[in-house]
């Protein structure tokens, strides 16, 4: 459901489907106008928005107008309070990052070795890492850029990162979140068993080196649930996280409610992050490229309840894509709108000039009907780098 500001609303305004005061206590109901007495009744109670999945439908051209003037401004101040906080946690990050991938790297080489490994760490980490998420959804951007390098820790790192904000999006509780995080942090423990002149050959595998591929699933599954001792509905996404959700998948082909929940969470995300990462064989590709091929694939491998409210938090161009504007700008895509994935918040970077403008700039394409994001763009070519911007933004944003 999407948030709408109790402020912003005016008496006459109806919505396309029922809207909430909260999730079980309703205010109207589908087409039904909103009047000052119901807006006086939500000021009273100091309710300040209201939840529905429709449209909002106004009672005048003037009242739409001053709604979505509102809105617009309200969207762009708190995304800034958001943009600033993504900067302070910043060392955060790169120090829980680091330090997860030291833990990750001795778990599994411990399980690997039956040599005493420690879970209880690698789940202090999955709770850190959703705390993080949760403090900064935001944070995103951040591992959309950290999954670049080929890294098997800094795969599951930014996988259990975006599962975080998918697992919000889709209302799992805490404890639930933390769990899909601990799991995803150890799903390809089974690649130690893989030689390494495998995983880093540029050259298409034969049958036999893509049997042994295939089987890491299987070696993380028993490694985990016989020495780590870690409970099945964990160690299930080990198992199943390169299962497709019409069956063609492997080890076991299994399809729909077969695969545990928090696998077919994983699956999605898994797939996102290795198609924007550096492959020995490939360099790594645009997240644009990466939604565009999940959505491509969807209609047989991921459960498409799932992809769609990844794609809802995510946008077509993902959050942290370089995109050109149909006006020459260059910008980030730092907000998705909801149940619109081509119209989403761009923070501008570089104006039709190629300069940056003095001050901060966002362009929110769901209210701007004359410009749209014509290409996704690698930073390198478009002359960017990130560092030097995450700078800039933050002596603008003072």
């Amino acid at each position: 459901m999407t948030r709408f500001q109790v402020k912003l609303l005016r008496p006459g305004v109806s919505f396309t489907k029922p809207v909430f005061i909260d999730p079980t206590n309703m205010l109207a109901a589908a087409n039904v106008i909103v009047t000052q007495s119901d807006l006086d009744r939500l000021n009273k109670w100091k309710i300040e928005e209201v939840l529905s999945a429709g449209e909002p439908v106004y009672a005048s051209k003037k009242d739409e107008a001053e709604f979505i003037d509102g809105q617009q401004k309200l969207d762009i101040e708190n995304l800034k309070k958001d943009l600033k906080n993504l900067l302070r946690i910043k060392p955060t990050f790169n120090s829980l990052t680091s330090a997860t991938e030291g833990i990750l790297k001795n778990f599994y080489e411990r399980i690997n070795a039956n040599n005493n490994p420690q879970p209880n760490d690698v789940r202090s980490k999955a709770e850190e890492i959703t705390n993080l998420v949760m403090d900064c959804p935001l944070v995103v951007i951040y591992a959309a850029e950290y999954a670049v390098d080929t890294n098997i820790y800094k795969h599951d790192i930014a996988s259990a990162i975006f599962a975080v904000r998918l697992g919000l999006a889709l209302d799992f509780s805490r404890p639930k979140i933390v769990e899909l995080v601990f799991a995803i942090l150890m799903m390809d423990v089974g690649m130690l068993k893989v030689p390494a002149t495998i995983l880093e050959k540029a050259e298409k595998l034969n049958e036999t080196e893509l049997q042994m591929i295939h089987a890491h699933p299987v070696h993380g599954y028993q490694m985990l649930t016989q020495i780590g001792k870690i409970k099945n509905t964990i160690a299930s996404v080990a198992l199943q996280h390169h299962e497709h959700f019409d069956g063609s998948g492997y080890p076991r082909k299994i399809r729909g409610a077969e695969m545990a929940e928090y696998t077919r969470v994983a699956a999605i995300i898994d797939s996102f992050v290795a198609i924007t990462s550096r492959k020995p064989y490939r360099k790594n590709r645009l997240p644009y490229d990466a939604m565009k091929e999940l959505l491509t694939l969807g209609i047989y491998r991921y459960d498409p309840v799932f992809l769609k409210t990844f794609l809802d938090s995510h946008a077509i161009y993902p959050l942290g894509s370089l995109v050109e504007l149909s006006d020459g700008a260059t910008g980030m895509v730092v907000q998705a709108s909801k149940g619109k994935p081509m119209r989403p918040v761009v923070w501008v970077l570089r104006d039709a000039k190629n300069q940056r403008p003095a001050k901060v700039d966002f362009v929110h394409l769901l209210y701007t009907s004359d410009k749209f994001i014509s290409k996704a763009k690698y930073p390198e070519d478009a002359g960017i780098q990130l560092d030097v911007e995450y700078e800039q933004l933050g002596k603008q944003l003072a």
